[in-house]
């Protein structure tokens, strides 16, 4: 079963991983991407609903 802590851990490792790689990847998407999962993590940690953007 997939948990809160499990799925937090996953998005952790995906911001280092984009934050490790931004510069041999100038892609303004990707960019995008990080700030969003990184605005998710902080908003977990403080348990704010999470609007979505679409």
């Amino acid at each position: 079963m997939l948990t809160e802590e499990t799925l937090r851990t996953a998005l952790e490792e995906t911001v280092q991983v984009l934050e490790r790689t931004r510069r041999s990847f100038k892609s303004r998407e990707l960019g995008q991407l990080r700030r969003r999962l990184i605005e998710l993590l902080e908003r977990l940690e403080t348990d704010e609903p999470v609007k979505d953007k679409d």
